[in-house]
C-alpha cells in the first residue's frame, strides 16, 4: 500500500497520551478516526491513553481501499494494540462497524480486558454486498445513497469525514474478513458491550443479536438504540452510547492495590 497519499482534513489519526489504561478505537469501512473524535476527547479527559489509527486505504480517496486486503486492516489494528500494550497494563478495544469485526478478531487471539462493539459488521444489509464478488472486476466504485454516511442526525451527516463512494473490491475484502472472523465469536470470553440501532440501514440489527448470542462471554451487555442509524458515535443516541462505554470501562478497570 502507498502510505504517502494526502490525508483528508479531519481524517488524521488521533493519539492522546494518558495513564496506564489504554483504549484502542477502530473506525468503520470507508470511515476515518473522525468517527471517534468526541469519544476520544472524553476518554482522554478521564486520563486514559487513547489511540485511534487511520486504517489502510482510508482517509485519502475511495479507490485506495480497492488496493487493500483485509489483512492490511487487521495488521494495522494488531500493531496498534501491541504498541498500546507496551505502554498500558490494561487495554480496551472499541470498534465501529468494520472496526467492531476487527475488535472481535483481536479479542479472540490477544490479551484485551474488554471490547465494545458498535454495530459490528456481520450481516451486511446492502444488496451490493451480494453482488460485489461478481461485479468487482469491472465496477470499481458506487456512490453512497445520498453521497454520505448512514447517520440520522443531519448536521452530523453533513460534517462527517468519510468517503462518498463505496469501493467494490473493498466490499469483497470486507466480506472475506467477516467470513473469517465469524469463527472467532465463540473464542471471545472477555467482557463485551454490543450496541446496535434498530434502524441501521448498513448492518442488520438481527445479525448483531446473533453475534451476541454466539459470544462465549459471561459478562456481556446488549444495548438497543432507537433514534440512530449506523454510525453510533455521531448520531442522535451518541450521548447514551458514550455514557454506557464510560460505565463499561470504569466497572472493569482493575483496582490498584493500596
Amino acid at each position: 500500500m502507498d502510505n504517502t497519499a494526502k490525508i483528508m482534513p479531519g481524517a488524521e489519526p488521533i493519539y492522546e497520551t494518558g495513564g496506564p489504561i489504554g483504549i484502542l478505537m477502530l473506525h468503520g469501512f470507508t470511515g476515518t478516526p473522525y468517527e471517534f473524535r468526541e469519544l476520544a476527547e472524553r476518554c482522554s479527559g478521564k486520563g486514559y491513553t487513547v489511540d485511534v489509527p487511520l486504517l489502510d486505504g482510508h482517509g485519502t480517496k475511495s479507490a485506495d481501499i480497492n488496493r487493500c486486503h483485509w489483512h492490511d486492516w487487521y495488521g494495522t489494528a494488531k500493531k496498534h494494540l501491541f504498541d498500546l500494550r507496551k505502554k498500558c497494563h490494561t487495554v480496551f478495544v472499541i470498534g465501529q462497524s468494520m472496526g467492531g469485526t476487527l475488535a472481535v478478531h483481536l479479542a479472540a487471539h490477544y490479551q484485551v480486558e474488554g471490547v465494545v462493539l458498535l454495530a459490528p459488521a456481520y450481516r451486511l444489509k446492502h444488496r451490493l454486498s451480494f453482488l460485489a464478488p461478481i461485479v468487482a472486476p469491472f465496477w470499481h466504485l458506487k456512490r453512497k445513497q445520498g453521497g454520505g454516511p448512514d447517520i440520522q442526525n443531519l448536521k452530523s451527516r453533513k460534517v462527517c469525514v468519510c468517503y462518498p463512494k463505496i469501493p467494490i473490491k473493498g466490499v469483497v475484502q470486507l466480506k472475506n474478513m467477516i467470513a473469517h472472523v465469524a469463527d472467532d465469536f465463540q473464542d471471545v470470553h472477555i467482557p463485551v458491550l454490543l450496541a446496535h440501532a434498530v434502524q441501521d440501514h448498513t448492518i442488520r440489527f438481527k445479525g448483531s443479536k446473533e453475534l451476541y448470542e454466539r459470544l462465549s462471554s459471561r459478562d456481556k451487555t446488549f444495548l438497543e438504540l432507537n433514534n440512530s442509524f449506523h454510525v453510533l458515535t455521531l448520531d442522535n443516541d451518541k450521548d447514551i452510547v458514550f455514557r454506557e462505554i464510560e460505565t463499561f470501562i470504569q466497572k472493569r478497570v482493575p483496582v490498584e492495590p493500596d
